[in-house]
């Protein structure tokens, strides 16, 4: 299960280059800095070897900060590997930090880099994010060989003319080809798209769709592109889409044989729904099926998505008992603790959010607070503080909306200091006697420092309102 967030980067970023003599001489404190150590993500390197029309880089506003780093070294990915957390898969070339992501295989030391993280980690999985262009049998080989790792091939379309429109590749026959690789080496592997329908029609994505669950995919995973207020208008889209592919994805899964998802999900509620299970998998095994709803593992009872597919990972051989068309059926895994499952489940909201809200809450000794929350989350988190907070104070959500990014942007992770000013003075104007004591950020804004996107601290917010803050 992965949140999939849109690149956070923009007109002024940050090259880390030659300094002093020294290559990339900030990498340690710009990966320290950025997110990297809590998503568990080892950047390699800013450079990518195609130009994608739906990329971010290229439609961001004045004012973002991020980091573009050269390829890095052997040497310096000794330094930060102590960071990692050898339980969680290290995760290569996903864009979810302050940090460009390019093409990892790029690098030229790829294979010597990821010799390091196995002698470092040797049990600990390893998932790489990749086009496909460079997955030619030496590597794939290689990979194999290495053990333990995972591949998520960022296809886009199965068609040669769309996918070189789509991600300005110039031999885009290559990388379909090194699709077929993967499963010729039984690598296992994830397919991801994104759903460009507006410009290269219904019958591309789902002959995409097809073509990965015939070379072998595990799962694919669906994107649906944002655009900011900058996009170029071919770009743009009606709001009508997500649905639209909702619908597309739910009239296709039945004459699919693998987990088709959806990303950022549409959640509406929290009811522990499994969208699918990897052929093969404990789950699969087990018996578990796709529209199956958890209700207890090991006789304990799960009440959101995240918590359910948590405690299924963590467990040994657990009991899962599931609702499943008017009864409840208990199935028993076989797994190891930690071992993956095979679950193929939305990200919802973890309840331990809401206990760590009203911890907070008595912390500062306040009975109410607001709980500022993206578009996007909103409807998890609202629900998430009715059925868990228990009365043991009041929290109001308060949806903040992206007015920096505009667009179709709504992910906590985009917001900035300014879009929850505004959100807060909209909120003070229209109630002005409900000011509470004390308003909840969401950590997914902020890095380390307590700063936003464009390097303002929250703690101006506190300036301004004359409230408490605190990041979550």
């Amino acid at each position: 299960m992965c949140i999939s967030l849109l690149i956070t980067c923009g007109i002024r970023d940050f090259s880390v280059g030659e300094i002093a003599g020294r290559k990339n001489a900030l990498y340690t404190e710009i990966f320290a800095l950025n997110g990297a150590p809590e998503a568990n993500i080892l950047p390699l390197t800013s450079d990518c070897n195609v130009r994608c029309v739906f990329c971010s880089h290229h439609q961001n506003p004045p004012g973002v900060l991020s980091y573009r780093i050269a390829p890095c070294t052997p040497d310096e990915v000794r330094q930060v590997v102590c960071f990692l957390d050898p339980a969680r898969p290290v995760v290569i070339g996903e864009s979810a930090t302050r940090i460009i992501e390019g093409e990892p295989l790029t690098n030229p030391a790829i294979r010597e880099i990821l010799l390091l993280v196995r002698a470092s980690l040797p049990r600990t999985p390893i998932q790489i994010t990749t086009n496909g262009r460079l997955l030619d049998e030496s590597m794939v080989d290689f990979l194999c060989r290495l053990g333990r790792v995972v591949v998520n091939l960022s296809l886009n379309s199965s068609a040669e003319k769309n996918r070189a429109y789509l991600m300005g590749d110039a031999a885009p026959a290559r990388a379909l080809k090194n699709a077929g690789l993967l499963k010729s080496y039984g690598l296992p592997f994830h397919g991801s798209i994104v759903a460009m329908p507006h410009l290269v029609g219904w019958s591309d994505l789902e002959g995409t769709i097809r073509y990965l669950e015939d070379c072998g995919a595990e799962t694919v995973r669906l994107f649906l592109p944002g655009f900011t207020r900058l996009a170029a208008p071919a770009l743009r889209f009606e709001p009508s889409l997500r649905e639209e592919l909702n619908d597309f994805v739910a009239g296709l899964r039945p004459r699919v044989d693998i987990p088709l998802t959806c990303e950022p999900p549409q959640i509406c509620d929290l009811e522990p729904v499994v969208e699918g299970v990897i052929n093969g998998s404990p789950a699969a095994v087990a018996g578990i099926r796709y529209g199956d709803v958890i209700r207890t593992v090991n006789g304990v009872p799960v009440q959101t998505r995240v918590q359910a597919f948590k405690q299924v990972l963590k467990a040994g051989s657990p009991e899962v008992t599931v609702a499943r068309e008017e009864e409840l059926v208990s199935l028993q895994f076989k797994k190891e603790p930690l071992e993956r499952s095979g679950l193929v489940m939305d990200y919802d909201l973890d309840p331990v959010l809401i206990t760590d809200m009203a911890r907070v809450l008595r912390l500062h000794g306040a009975e109410r607070a607001l709980a500022l929350t993206s578009e996007l989350g909103s409807p998890a988190i609202s629900d998430g503080l009715k059925r868990f907070l228990k009365g043991e104070a009041e929290i109001e959500a308060l949806v903040v909306k992206s007015r920096f990014f505009g667009g179709s942007i709504g992910a906590a992770g985009l917001l900035t200091v300014a879009d929850f000013a505004a959100a807060l003075a909209d909120y003070l104007s229209d109630q002005p006697g409900r000011r509470p004591p004390l308003a909840l950020l969401p950590g997914l804004a902020f890095d380390r420092r307590g700063k936003d996107l464009t390097g303002r601290s929250f703690v101006e917010l506190k300036q301004r309102f004359g409230m408490s803050f605190e990041v979550l």
